[in-house]
């Protein structure tokens, strides 16, 4: 039974597409180019009847032109305009009318002939002599035209005219004599616009055939324009407007319509002949041989087909006995996928599950190699079994003479784009780099313990000197690379170097001692571990005195000397510090005294500066001495700033009202700063200070201002003399008074009392 599965209906669709494919191009090649063909011919028959037509006319047209032109040169005509006409000289007008009336052959179709004479002002045609009064204006237009002689197309006759569009009448006009400025006479041959349409070739079926005037006006046209709409004809008249050329061919469209349009300009008198033929009538004949070769296509595609689907189920035939014999009932029916898809899915599995046994075999033998790594540095391996698992994890480890570890920590993050959950991230990814940048059977695996990187790094030097250069050389390219490619800034510590990995341990120790130095050589650095740790203990003395000066200055709030003093501290310590654990207890001590410092002030530390993680832990975490400084200034101080500042605004406050409360209540004794500093129990100068900080004056100006206001209430309440006045307010002569007024209101106590009870009556009188 024939089954219709996926891989047999694609041999059938790719046969019967490789087989019905060329028919079907070949079947539209043909029509295309047939259409082509038929269109082409049809457009150059259409162009050849147009070119009949205008010579045609043009024959007819230039003889008519030929006659007129041997009229005008003849001698009645010359003599009729010199001499004009009489009624002595019939046999000259009998002369001219025989003359011009063999000018009207019927070939031509001449309505009339009329000849003017412009200066005596006569004009002479069929119907007899006749004066030209009625029309000037005509003649007039046709002399303002800058030509010898020209065609053009008007409604009625001259003597008749007409309001019609079905009256035109086409006129050759020839002025006597050629080419004068003032000629003395025209002749106007008359043509019937019927006429001009017997000339159009009436056996032209295929399309319209039209001529205009120079003026785009219809002259004549093959079938009265009942092909062509008025917009259509607008739209065909626009065209040629827009175009310049002698002839053409072109297509456009209308509506709904398409048209061919042939056209010809004529170089005789300026007239456009055209010929318009509907697309739809040349596509008629394409139609026919399209149907023909259609129904040849449709047989050979019928053919195609059967041969196709036969020819596919035999060659199917054995593809599908090699299916049925490989798989189950229940594959074959999955979905009817087809045969060679499910094999090499079957192929696919086999080689994924490959890749996954190698690379879960890879990822066990890193994860047994970083295990195995991670325990060396901590010294959980035994003696005894570092051979064995020295031989598991390189086959090169009997090569290595001499052993050293490298161990990195990032600087900080702070500046940087990365925040500190990217951190564990940044750590794996400089274990990367390190595993690239050292050459494998030079190092084992790198892994990352507790916030660090760390490497061991093996090597056969000739010497211990040139063994510590490579480790500098690796971690210098290590740190550029990390600064480059991952824009971070890294410390790196080294350790001694040691004969075999039963040092690992000691090596890991050292390298990560190294690192705890980059507090005091500043972050981006490499620590050799003989480098930072001196060969001998020197004798250090922390800083007292400077830490006593800080503490003034927090209890003062000047915080411009505390940033000085707290520069001048820590480049002390860190001058004096070369060992790691005393510059701690130094920095540790300062944190310690920072905080009784805060407590004594009655604040808790843990209210003020609690927060995650604790302080100390902050403290201890930093990488560098401008670090320590910074955390202790924005951490600490400046907090403890706060509130000794606080309190001691507080404390200004209470001072000076205290003071002016004194100078209120004793002005009129002989009050003194010595004297309020005796019972507030400060010194005088800090009185000074307070008042100065608080009021913006001094003690004896503003005992002097309020002492003049009293004067000024005593001066307008009362009737005190002056004398007494300065006697109450503790002067020592009114003189001196008197000039301490003037100096403080600007008049003296006579003048200010006199001004005041001045304004007083003034202020009674209105």
């Amino acid at each position: 039974m024939f089954r219709f599965n996926t891989y047999l209906t694609k041999m059938i669709v790719f046969t019967i597409g490789v087989s019905t494919l060329p028919i079907i191009m070949l079947g539209l090649f043909f029509y295309m180019k047939t259409s082509e063909t038929i269109q082409d011919k049809v457009n150059a028959g259409n162009v050849l009847i147009l070119e009949q037509t205008r010579l045609r006319v043009e024959q007819i047209l230039t003889v008519l032109d030929l006659q007129i032109e041997r009229l005008s040169d003849s001698s009645y005509v010359t003599e009729a305009l010199d001499t004009g006409i009489v009624p002595s000289q019939f046999i000259l007008v009998q002369n001219l009318l025989s003359s011009m009336s063999r000018v009207q052959t019927f070939d031509v179709g001449v309505q009339d002939i009329h000849l003017i004479n412009l200066k005596q002002g006569w004009i002479l045609n069929s119907g007899g002599l006749n004066p030209v009064a009625a029309l000037e204006s005509t003649l007039s237009r046709y002399l303002h035209i800058n030509r010898d002689k020209f065609w053009i197309a008007e409604n009625g006759s001259l003597l008749r005219p007409g309001n019609t569009e079905n009256n035109t009448t086409i006129k050759l006009i020839k002025k006597i004599p050629a080419f004068s400025e003032d000629p003395d006479g025209l002749f106007i041959a008359e043509i019937p616009g019927k006429q001009l349409r017997s000339y159009l070739s009436a056996h032209n079926t295929l399309g319209e055939v039209m001529i205009l005037d120079e003026s785009y006006r219809i002259l004549a046209s093959q079938n009265d324009n009942k092909l062509l709409d008025p917009q259509m004809l607008d739209t065909l008249i626009a065209k040629l407007h827009q175009s310049n050329e002698a002839s053409g061919l072109y297509e456009t469209n209308y509506g709904k319509k398409q048209v061919g349009v042939a056209f010809q300009r004529s170089s005789f008198n300026g007239w456009i002949y055209i010929s318009v033929i509907p697309i739809e009538l040349i596509r008629l004949e394409s139609r026919k041989t399209g149907w023909i070769i259609l129904a040849t296509c449709v047989i050979m595609l019928l053919l195609a087909v059967v041969i196709s689907l036969a020819g596919s189920q035999r060659m199917y035939a054995p593809v599908q006995r090699l299916y049925q014999s490989l798989f189950t009932n229940q594959d074959k029916e999955r979905k009817r996928i087809d045969e060679f898809h499910m094999i090499n899915e079957g192929f696919i599995r086999m080689r994924n599950v490959q890749v996954q046994m190698a690379d879960q075999i890879k990822n066990h033998m890193r994860q047994l190699e970083e295990y195995y790594v991670l325990k060396l540095v901590r010294g959980d391996i035994k003696p005894s079994e570092m051979n064995e698992k020295l031989g598991q994890l390189d086959a090169n480890s009997k090569k290595w003479k001499r052993m050293g570890v490298l161990t990195i920590k990032i600087d900080t993050l702070k500046g940087t784009r990365y925040s500190e959950s990217d951190s564990e991230l940044l750590l794996f990814a400089i274990s990367n780099m390190v595993g690239e940048l050292i050459p494998a059977h030079n190092r084992l695996m790198p892994i990352v313990v507790q916030s660090s990187q760390v490497t061991l790094i093996f090597d056969d030097p000739k010497s211990t000197e040139e063994f510590r250069t490579y480790m500098y050389a690796m971690a210098k390219k290590v740190q550029d690379e990390v600064g480059n490619y991952l824009s971070l800034r890294i410390s790196i510590g080294i350790s001694r170097s040691y004969a075999g990995l039963h040092d690992a341990n000691r090596a890991y120790k050292e390298a990560m001692d190294a690192l705890k130095y980059r507090v005091l050589f500043g972050q981006q650095t490499i620590l050799h571990i003989d480098d930072v740790q001196p060969a001998q203990n020197v004798t250090t003395e922390y800083p007292k005195e400077l830490e006593r000066q800080i503490f003034d200055a927090i209890k003062m709030a000047e915080r411009e000397k505390i940033q000085c003093l707290l520069d001048s501290f820590f480049e002390e310590i860190s001058g004096q510090y070369h060992n790691y654990n005393d510059y701690q207890i130094a920095v540790t001590r300062f944190f310690v005294n920072l905080i009784r410092l805060l407590q004594e002030s009655g604040v808790s530390h843990l209210e003020l500066l609690g927060g995650d993680p604790p302080l100390m832990e902050q403290l201890h975490a930093l990488s560098s001495v401008e670090d320590a400084r910074n955390w202790f200034k924005s951490q600490i101080i400046e907090p403890v700033v706060s509130v000794y500042e606080d309190q001691r605004r507080t404390k200004y406050q209470t001072i000076s009202q205290e003071v002016v409360h004194m100078i209120h209540d004793r002005y009129d004794t002989d009050i003194s700063l010595e004297a309020c500093s005796n019972m507030l129990n400060y010194h005088p100068s800090y009185i000074s200070k307070v008042l100065r900080q608080e009021l913006g004056i001094s003690f004896s100006d503003y005992l002097m201002q309020y002492r003049l206001n009293k004067a000024k209430e005593m001066l307008e309440d009362t009737e005190m003399k002056i004398s007494e006045i300065a006697e109450k307010l503790r002067y020592n002569n009114s003189q001196n008074f008197i000039r301490s007024f003037r100096k403080l209101a600007g008049m003296t106590p006579g003048t200010y009392r006199a001004e005041f009870i001045e304004r007083q009556y003034r202020a009674r009188k209105f």
